[in-house]
């Protein structure tokens, strides 16, 4: 098998994962959801606005710093949003550990252990 048709395998593993499922699912309540979609929206626009400022070359005031905290602390007291958030960080340490296990395996180093490991497998580094 090329590698590939060895990597389009692997996509299509990581599309059937049950933690892009999750994910997916989180961002679809939490975009149902009119009161999380307008805290979202309200950051995304705040955010843009933001880096506008800073790309010209404009310093962030005291006040719009404190406006984009109070923002993520209402975006995190919202329950579909903080699981979204949740969701996605599960997905990504996924991926993080593809990556290291790709990275190991062209550098030729061995591989490390999983949490799902067992203490006898000749990868286990110590």
């Amino acid at each position: 098998m090329s590698v590939i048709e060895k990597a389009r395998e692997l996509g299509e593993e990581i599309a059937r994962s049950p933690e892009l499922a999750s994910m997916v699912a989180a961002q679809r309540a939490m975009l149902d959801d009119p009161e999380a979609k307008q805290i979202i929206d309200e950051f995304h626009q705040k955010q843009r606005a933001l880096h506008m400022l800073q790309a010209q070359g404009f310093q962030l005031t005291g006040s719009q710093k404190t406006d984009v905290e109070d923002l993520e602390r209402r975006m995190l007291a919202n329950p579909l949003i903080a699981e979204f958030f949740r969701a996605q960080q599960t997905f990504e340490r996924v991926l993080e550990e593809i990556n290291e296990i790709i990275g190991r395996a062209i550098s030729g180093q061995p591989a490390s252990c999983s949490d799902e490991c067992c203490s006898s497998c000749c990868g286990c580094e110590g």
